[in-house]
């Protein structure tokens, strides 16, 4: 038997890019997450800038790579790219 995790996704656009920001739905921290409103995009926001503060001059692969590497081990929180802003 195969068990999908929802997720509560929070898509937000940072520095032209669009990402979404994807909380498991059974997250004991995200009722907490969901009151926090927009300062849950900024801590968001936060963590990318000091993850690749050069972002606006790397390129789609590199980005990638990086988020790959932000959420390797991750099971209940993910960062996703999605496109250009």
């Amino acid at each position: 038997m195969t068990s999908t995790i929802k997720f509560a996704k929070f898509p937000f656009t940072h520095k032209g890019y669009n990402f979404v920001s994807k909380v498991a739905e059974t997250n004991r921290y995200l009722p907490q997450i969901m009151l926090m409103g927009e300062d849950f995009i900024t801590m968001n926001k936060g963590a990318i800038d000091e993850c690749m503060p050069d972002i606006e001059d790397m390129s789609w692969a590199s980005i990638e790579k990086e988020i790959y590497r932000i959420n390797e081990g991750g099971t209940e929180m993910f960062l996703e790219l999605v496109g250009i802003a």
